[in-house]
């Protein structure tokens, strides 16, 4: 059975309060790289999508992203991804160290490793909380490149039990500045069984 078949409206929704609380994790400790300059970061969307249908949301083979990507070790096993376009990639990067434009040369990709970590620990300690799991991030990779190219690279690394991917969307505004991404949470031998069987035994 697929994640998607699995999952009810309740557990949708508990997919979203792991969304908001990794927000706000994330927004607390990207914070302190902003100089306590405002951001917001929230999660409008959370879909459980097929492999092709999570290529195209992620803007199409083709498009030019950065990824941000960790394997997950602990109770369950499996791959964690934030997307981003390369352009909300130079948003997030301009906010964080003020500046008008950025090339991503070794200071730049730094700081998007940095955030793009915060972003998915956050995430995982989250969802970590939530089922009390003991869940183990490994030392974060970055990609720059096509999304076909990175998407096939993880996929590569990640021996996919489901064919169904949780997607939640993460929007952030900083200074009048929207930046959108996706966290992946790619589910790998176990098939997240533990973690959907507790999302579904959870009683909020």
């Amino acid at each position: 059975m697929s994640g998607k078949e699995r999952l009810t409206p309740m557990q949708l929704d508990l997919l979203r309060e792991l969304g908001n609380i990794g927000a706000g994790n994330a927004t607390s400790a990207l914070s302190v790289m902003l100089q306590d300059r405002k951001l917001e970061m929230v999660v409008p969307e959370v879909a459980i999508l097929s492999l092709p249908e999570t290529t195209t949301l992620i803007g199409g083979p083709e498009a030019l992203v950065a990824g941000i990507y960790i394997v997950i070790s602990g109770d369950v096993d499996g791959h964690m991804a934030f997307m981003m376009p390369i352009d909300s990639a130079q948003e997030l990067v301009q906010s964080i160290l003020g500046v008008e434009s950025v090339e991503f040369d070794e200071m730049g990709r730094s700081v998007l490793e940095e955030v793009g970590n915060i972003v998915v620990t956050s995430y995982l300690n989250a969802l970590a909380e939530m089922t009390s799991l003991v869940l183990i991030p490994s030392v974060p990779g970055l990609a720059i490149d096509m999304a076909g190219a990175i998407w096939s690279s993880i996929l590569a690394g990640a021996e996919i039990l489901d064919d169904y991917i949780t997607v939640l969307k993460t929007d952030f505004s900083s200074e009048r500045k929207q930046i959108e991404g996706h966290i992946l949470l790619i589910p790998g031998t176990t098939g997240f069984d533990r973690f959907f069987k507790i999302l579904l035994e959870t009683d909020r």
